[in-house]
């Protein structure tokens, strides 16, 4: 979830840096309509709009402070530049592998088969620059996924398919992977 939400931002981001961002004002007045608000709700609704909308500001303990993150400038930023910052989704997206496969490793229901060989050696990948790692004989053990196999051909090889057409995966295929693997062990829970 937490990557599509990345993906989804970065797109609203995109358009807000190609568009503009639009006023609070225009915001309430798509709410609005034949129903009567009281003024104090109004005002609250603006204030919690307001908070969402205006810059994001995230508390460092190193500075004991926050640091404010302007939103506009982001947006600008991704808009001007869109081609060159989508390519780093792709580290992102190898994170959603990482984590799964933290959040399984000492679980009941995960074992040493071809599926959670797969996600091990995709985990590796993106730990390792993005690239397939495949030292030490490695995969020591079957691991496959559909029309997908890791062999020692792979080392190198981009995680991620790239505009050359390198690469094996493609952006939508970790949350599949992800599905057959919960798929696959019902008794699944994190």
């Amino acid at each position: 979830m937490n990557f599509l939400t990345q993906l989804l931002g970065f797109k609203e981001l995109a358009v807000r840096g190609m568009v503009g961002r639009r006023s609070i004002d225009d915001v309430m007045s798509q709410l609005g309509g034949p129903t009567v608000v009281s003024d104090q709700a109004l005002a609250s609704l603006w204030q919690s709009l307001e908070a969402v909308m205006g810059p994001l500001e995230l508390r460092s303990e190193f500075s004991a402070n926050r640091i404010r993150v302007d939103v506009d400038d982001i947006a600008r930023e991704i808009a001007q530049n869109s081609t060159y910052l989508a390519e780093s989704l792709l580290y992102a997206l190898g994170a959603v592998f990482t984590l799964a496969h933290e959040m399984a490793k000492d679980k009941p229901w995960h074992d040493q088969g071809p599926l959670w060989e797969f996600l091990r050696h995709c985990r590796n990948a993106a730990a390792h620059g993005g690239r397939f790692n495949l030292l030490n004989n490695e995969p020591r053990r079957s691991a496959e996924w559909g029309p997908f196999e890791i062999t020692p051909s792979l080392q190198g090889t981009p995680l991620f398919k790239r505009a050359d057409g390198s690469g094996m995966l493609s952006p939508g295929d970790p949350i599949r992977l992800l599905w057959d693997l919960e798929q696959s062990c019902p008794q699944m829970s994190v």
